[in-house]
């Protein structure tokens, strides 16, 4: 496999409607990361700071990756920038929205939000950063992979996101807090049905601790996955 999830969060502060998680290399190559719970009551500007420890004179960009709620997807076609809250407004209650940004994402843009609290907290960090839709990260992993229909599960302890590649082309991007193993299985037996796959791969991540009961499960009812 030729792409890999962490690579996308080499130095990288991802954002959760639980929390915050922060992701770096050092200077050895190690992977390092750490995850801070809302009720841990961590100020992501301290720990933050003290994570990346950037020098004085060293210019920087550490990217946020928004994962805080599931994307709104609008067919490139007809996206236009000056209406991206208007889009939002279908979707979300966009009365703390502040800022919005949209990614390509092949035929859609894919368009995230942060809300007042977000945007006051990210302004105190001491560096430059770039906001990621979570969702155009899957997105870039899927498109490496050899297989045109699939299946990503993106596992969180408090939830899991599902984006479905059908025809090499995005399909759904979607979320469930029902994280048991049943309900799990229940959703990716229905990304199949709903766009009628004939035996899509299943790429399954864990941001939480991985589930061997759940990898076993999946295996019994889908014939290809792969635990990251």
């Amino acid at each position: 496999m030729s792409h890999i999830i962490n690579q996308y969060y080499t130095k990288s502060i991802r954002l959760t409607p639980n929390g915050f998680s922060l992701f770096k290399l050092d200077s050895a190559g190690r992977f390092h990361r750490e995850d801070h719970a809302n009720e841990e009551n961590v100020l992501l500007s301290q720990r933050a700071t003290s994570f990346f420890d950037f020098q004085p004179e060293e210019e920087s960009a550490v990217e946020v990756v928004v994962a805080t709620h599931v994307p709104m997807l609008v067919p490139d076609i007809i996206f236009e920038e000056s209406k991206i809250k208007d889009y939002l407004a279908i979707q979300f209650d966009i009365a703390q929205l502040v800022q919005a940004f949209a990614d390509s994402m092949g035929l859609y843009r894919s368009i995230c939000f942060l809300t007042r609290n977000e945007c006051d907290i990210l302004s105190t960090l001491p560096f430059k950063i770039v906001f990621k839709s979570e969702a155009a990260i899957l997105y870039d992993f899927l498109l490496h992979q050899e297989a045109a229909e699939a299946v990503l599960l993106s596992v969180n302890s408090h939830f899991v996101d599902f984006f479905v590649m059908h025809a090499n082309a995005p399909a759904l991007v979607n979320r469930s807090f029902r994280t048991e193993n049943v309900d799990v299985l229940y959703y990716s037996l229905n990304c199949v049905q709903q766009f009628g796959m004939a035996e899509p791969t299943f790429y399954v991540h864990y941001f939480s601790q991985p589930n061997k009961k759940l990898n076993t499960l999946l295996r019994q009812y889908h014939n290809k996955v792969e635990v990251l």
